[in-house]
């Protein structure tokens, strides 16, 4: 059967292509669902943007649903594309 999720509530820090599709926020979405085992992304808040030549730098936090037999989501989010930094609460 599909892999359970487990949602987690996350602090995100993200580069974000300029030029993603759509808002911010999607850019956010687009970058974390890229992750392998990333499920699905919810509820996406943003807390800060700092924009460069090429990217946006993007705080946020986001509720992230992740396979269940991921052991450490944080270790595996960060380990992502794009993906900076990750705090799980």
């Amino acid at each position: 059967g599909p892999m359970l999720a487990h949602d987690h509530r996350a602090e995100l820090s993200v580069r974000v292509p300029r030029g993603a599709a759509g808002d911010v926020e999607g850019g956010v979405r687009e970058v974390v669902e890229k992750v392998d085992g990333v499920a699905g992304v919810e509820n996406i808040e943003l807390c800060g943007v700092r924009p460069d030549a090429l990217d946006l730098y993007v705080d946020a936090t986001a509720t992230v649903a992740v396979d269940a037999d991921i052991e450490a989501p944080e270790v595996h989010l960060a380990d992502g594309f794009g993906v900076l930094e990750v705090t799980v609460r």
